[in-house]
């Protein structure tokens, strides 16, 4: 059976994120992505995405480490919904299971894009929405070390 072409992208993305290649990361988001930090922050667009990933990696001690045990892709039009089983571990944090919602979008030229990135899935229900942005609040993430 033929890879759904976002399961690869999700395959790319996990990849770039555990080599901390940032710039390839980016690649898969569309430009006014959501990307959710944790429960009630998240960031958006690319450059807000960007800083987040790399206080993320630094907050991991460089040693994120992300696998998909299970995903499902519900398609419409251009639209698809990836439901799955995130299996995130590092030197500070010992494997643990996200049931992660993403939203892709498939772009004019056919490339399936990320515009929702939520690792978090449901536990982001009921939580104060802070939209994070990195020019002044970078060492917000860092802190929670």
């Amino acid at each position: 059976m033929k890879l759904h072409p976002v399961i690869a992208q999700i395959k790319k993305a996990d990849k770039a994120i555990i080599a901390e290649d940032f710039d390839t990361l980016l690649d898969i988001y569309t430009d006014d992505a959501v990307l959710v930090i944790e429960p009630g922050r998240n960031a958006v667009g690319k450059n807000d995405i960007k800083k987040a990933f790399e206080a993320i990696a630094v907050y991991f001690k460089n040693g994120l480490n992300i696998k998909q045990d299970g995903l499902e892709v519900l398609e419409s039009g251009n639209t698809a919904l990836v439901l799955a089983n995130t299996v995130i571990s590092a030197p500070n944090c010992p494997p643990t299971t996200r049931k992660a919602t993403y939203v892709f979008i498939k772009s004019t030229n056919g490339n399936w894009l990320c515009s929702i990135d939520n690792s978090y899935g449901h536990e982001i229900i009921g939580t104060v929405k802070k939209i994070i942005t990195f020019d002044n609040r970078i060492n917000n993430l860092k802190e929670k070390r």
